[in-house]
């Protein structure tokens, strides 16, 4: 099976570069990553008709904004483990493929 962690890593340092952003240490990612956990959340509960504090501020639901929020949490993943040096998406890759194997 094709290695595309490498690649996928790659992008997210390119785009973090290139944006001017600032990396935040291992334990801010992590707090990002609960934040766009968050966002997944807001998009399920508006699948269903709630009364909510301020509703005019809530996303609504739809497939594309799950997608992408879901995307979110990955990204902040992948930057939390290179803010350690690793990467998440490379060792994922090994690990299945050391489990498909079995």
């Amino acid at each position: 099976m094709k290695d595309i962690g490498l690649d996928l890593t790659e992008k997210v340092k390119g785009y973090f570069n290139s944006r001017g952003l600032m990396w935040p240490n291992f334990s801010d990612a992590m707090k990002f990553v609960a934040t766009e956990i968050g966002e997944v959340y807001e998009i399920d509960l508006a699948r269903k008709i709630w009364v909510r504090n301020n509703p005019d501020q809530k996303p609504e639901f739809n497939k594309e904004n799950l997608a992408e929020e879901l995307g979110d949490v990955i990204f902040m993943l992948i930057v939390a483990g290179i803010t350690e040096g690793v990467d998440p998406i490379k060792a994922m890759n090994k690990k299945m493929d050391r489990k498909w194997q079995k």
